[in-house]
């Protein structure tokens, strides 16, 4: 394979991630975040693929399901190890790279943050993919598996700024405030693992499915950034 054919999955690969945080910038045009930070939070959430890929791969060495047609080890597979790996991971970047910086400042911060550390992660997985699967494979990754990871991450992210900047969160014991980051990467978690076994199946329906689901994951993102622009931070 020459440089430039390498050069150029490179680029394909990071086009969705680029369009949608291009898309989700403009959530917050009012009060942008520093460009440094989000390049810095981006190349974080590349980084932490890593480690995601290394405990899948030690977690299918314990428990095969990588290759299975089985519907529950599929299913289980997605909510117990694939997406909880990956949720926790990215929530990691936010929680201890960004979330004490001073340029955390309102509360959708949490969600443009953590949108931007799943595009990064989903970026690294694109060319991955690109180049073990070939250019096709990013033109449905680019509004489905590349939009999820920004969507779950950002209902977690959600919490975060809420978590910060809330007027209910702000009182809360440290206990409460564990459990309310707990409660957001679950329901993340969830809707992640929901989408793993939908895309995990082979019939008339998947993309469908897929769709229908992206669509209500878009607009339960779409409403909690609503909600967190009414908080003054």
């Amino acid at each position: 394979m020459s440089i430039f054919i390498i050069f150029w999955y490179i680029l394909i690969a990071l086009v969705p991630g680029l369009f949608w945080l291009y898309f989700y910038r403009r959530k917050d045009r009012k009060h942008p975040e520093p460009l440094k930070l989000i390049v810095k939070v981006f190349l974080w959430g590349m980084v932490i693929t890593l480690p995601a890929i290394g405990l899948e791969l030690a977690a299918d060495y314990f428990f095969p399901y990588s290759n299975s047609t089985n519907f529950f080890v599929i299913a289980a597979s997605a909510l117990f190890i694939v997406a909880p790996i990956e949720e926790i991971l990215k929530f990691f970047v936010v929680k201890e790279k960004v979330y004490e910086n001073s340029a955390f400042d309102e509360p959708l911060d949490g969600v443009i943050y953590a949108v931007v550390a799943a595009l990064g992660f989903a970026s690294l997985e694109n060319i991955l993919v690109i180049f073990s699967e070939g250019p096709d494979a990013i033109l449905l990754r680019f509004a489905t598996a590349t939009l999820m990871h920004a969507i779950t991450s950002g209902i977690a992210g959600y919490y975060l700024g809420l978590l910060k900047f809330g007027p209910k969160q702000k009182n809360f014991t440290h206990r409460q405030k564990r459990n309310f980051m707990i409660q957001g990467l679950v329901i993340a978690i969830i809707l992640h693992g929901v989408y793993n076994i939908i895309a995990s199946t082979k019939t008339a329906l998947t993309i469908s499915l897929i769709v229908m689901v992206m669509i209500v994951m878009y607009f339960m993102l779409s409403r909690s950034i609503k909600e967190l622009k009414k908080i003054k931070g």
